[in-house]
């Protein structure tokens, strides 16, 4: 049942949830049907890697109770993301949870069984008629051989999940419902309370009063529940550590790249890299204050435009329109898929009383990709329908594989977005007419936009990166994550990232207690690693290069390892290098912005 504030939506900017089941009831069905598909996948312990045939329906069996287990998860998880206060909807995440858990406890012989295989035997399997969609598959598995478990420990780890994922749940509950932002005074002077959507538009404030008064009770309300975040948190790295080390891996950064066949070295050069790029950044910020005419900037100063640009509020219609007409460069038939993502059904468009915050891009597999919006109507929205499209156009076309093949690895996942953006950004730019003192104010404005882009994407994410890393291995030397060694940690990588131009105000410390994706370990690196990627695609795609190779590499799902599906879009990670071009880009265009600024 929709709370009132839904119902009041009308049905084009709301997701249709009825494309995935018609009705609750046809979900319920095929939720009570899963057992019985469990114990038929059961069926074959002890007798998977038995020969080929065995291999065969095995996994055939497997990927029917898979699909439908995602199915009947992901219906229950999207009715719950629209209102995370829903007793009815709690209780349909929760059923489909245990199911989930269910599942994957008794699904764990699978990959022991596959593991014990002599490496020869599978790869002559996967060369048998109808099986060569696994061939990926196995070789991954045969990769992956010295960290698999025996079947008991493998059971015992899947048993273990439902509690060692808990705080992730308890922070999304607290971040989405509980935890209360406060009141903040806008710029007419009203009280209103602060939410996520509003707290976006106030940062961009030009009323120095009101960015201030926003940031303070924002990160005022998460410290109010400071050592409960901080408990979560701490959970949460030792569960990391502890996956880790059972799994035999060095440490707990190892394991989160090991899924992606990824290097110690990408993680860390990163790091280096952007460490190497600081004294540009740094220059960006003393403009910055030159250009706001302030002594001392603070970080509630380091979001909103410093040229002059005319208010503009946009209307989803026109922030859709703006990102169709700027994304052509793709071609005709990405234009037509993108048509169909936003033409309604889809997309879940407006921020409403307990609907998870933020935006994401959400597949299931046969029927359509679908995007979570909190729309506010300023320009940051207009990049991120940009950016969720680039996901779910990257999914859309990545479900043309087989079912074992169609997810692409983590690695490769925020590059289509940003492209996306750095597209509709480009083009923007160059509709500015240099000729004329409004264009060059509008390309001075862009410029900036683009650099908080960069700002966010690479350096903000690589600081998180830091301090993921630094915590991680604060527990893996038996270093306690307390509330004040944590924002010790946070205040020290601030200083660092944003150095003398910024006065750090101690509220600020606690920024690292509201950001969710530190309880997914390791993922947001991937932000700075992708925009570096995308960075060079977008360039090809718009000098009329590259568009066969990259829509090959949208549609390349799951099939090979990240870097290697990478380098055939003409992008070697191998190296830093992309990532110190990137950053020699950023550099120039600091230099562009301060030729331009009067």
């Amino acid at each position: 049942m929709e709370n009132e504030a839904r119902r009041k939506i009308d049905l084009k900017y709301k997701w249709r949830i009825e494309d995935i089941y018609p009705t609750k009831e046809a979900w319920e069905r095929e939720l009570e049907e899963l057992p019985s598909l469990v114990e038929k996948v059961s069926s074959f312990r002890g007798r998977l890697g038995k020969d080929s045939a065995s291999f065969r329906e095995g996994m055939a069996c497997y990927e029917h109770m898979s699909r439908q287990l995602e199915k009947v998860f992901l219906y229950a998880k999207l009715q719950k993301d629209l209102d995370n206060a829903s007793p009815e909807y709690q209780a349909m995440n929760e059923r489909a949870l245990s199911l989930l858990y269910t599942v994957q406890e008794a699904a764990a012989f699978v990959l022991p069984e596959l593991t014990a295989v002599e490496p020869e035997r599978l790869r002559s399997w996967v060369q048998e008629d109808g099986l060569q969609d696994y061939a990926h598959m196995v070789d991954d598995i045969i990769r992956s051989r010295a960290h698999v478990l025996p079947e008991r420990e493998e059971q015992i780890l899947a048993m273990a999940s439902p509690a060692l994922e808990t705080m992730d749940n308890a922070f999304t509950m607290l971040d989405s419902v509980d935890l209360k932002r406060g009141e903040v005074t806008d710029e007419e002077g009203h009280r209103v309370p602060l939410t996520d959507g509003l707290y976006s538009r106030l940062r961009d404030s030009r009323d120095r009063r009101v960015r201030a008064e926003a940031f303070e009770a924002m990160h005022n309300a998460f410290a109010s529940m400071g050592h409960t975040i901080a408990a979560l948190y701490a959970g949460s790295v030792r569960s990391d550590v502890f996956h880790a080390r059972v799994r035999g891996y060095e440490s707990s950064l190892d394991a989160a790249l090991s899924s992606d066949n990824l290097p110690h070295s990408i993680y860390t050069g990163l790091i280096e890299a952007v460490h190497e790029a600081l004294p540009a950044y740094y220059r960006y910020l003393e403009l910055r204050r030159k250009a706001l005419g302030v002594e001392k900037l603070h970080i509630y100063d380091c979001y909103l435009p410093i040229v002059e640009a005319p208010e503009e509020e946009y209307t989803y219609e026109k922030a859709c329109d703006m990102v169709k007409t700027y994304l052509k460069p793709l071609g005709d038939a990405y234009a037509a898929d993108l048509n169909r993502l936003l033409a309604g059904g889809w997309v879940d468009v407006y921020e409403t009383p307990g609907k998870t915050t933020g935006a994401y891009a959400c597949d299931v597999y046969g029927v359509h990709p679908y995007m979570l919006l909190n729309f506010a109507g300023t320009l940051n929205d207009v990049f991120t329908v940009a950016h969720e499209a680039g996901h779910c156009l990257h999914s859309y076309y990545s479900d043309r594989q087989p079912y074992i093949n169609r997810d692409y690895p983590i690695f490769l996942a925020e590059i289509a977005s940003t492209v996306n953006e750095n597209i509709v950004m480009r083009e923007m730019m160059a509709e500015c007419d240099m000729q004329t003192e409004e264009g060059r104010r509008r390309r001075a404005y862009l410029i900036n936009r683009y650099l908080e882009e960069f700002k966010g994407s690479v350096f903000r994410q690589t600081m998180f990166a830091e301090f993921e890393l630094k915590a991680h291995e604060m527990a893996e030397k038996g270093e306690p994550l307390t509330p004040e060694s944590l924002c010790s940690l946070y205040h020290g990588l601030l200083e660092q990232y944003f150095g003398p131009a910024v006065e750090i105000d101690p509220y600020m410390d606690w920024e690292w207690a509201r950001i969710p994706h530190f309880y997914s370990a390791f993922y947001v690196f991937k932000y700075a690693t992708g925009f570096s990627a995308a960075a060079a695609i977008s360039r090809r795609l718009l000098d009329g290069q590259g568009r066969d190779s990259y829509l090959a590499f949208l549609g390349a799902g799951g099939s090979d390892y990240p870097a290697e599906t990478l380098k055939r879009a003409g992008v070697d990670m191998s190296t830093p290098e992309p990532m110190r071009i990137a950053l020699k880009e950023f550099a120039s265009l600091v230099d562009d912005l301060a030729a331009l600024m009067p």
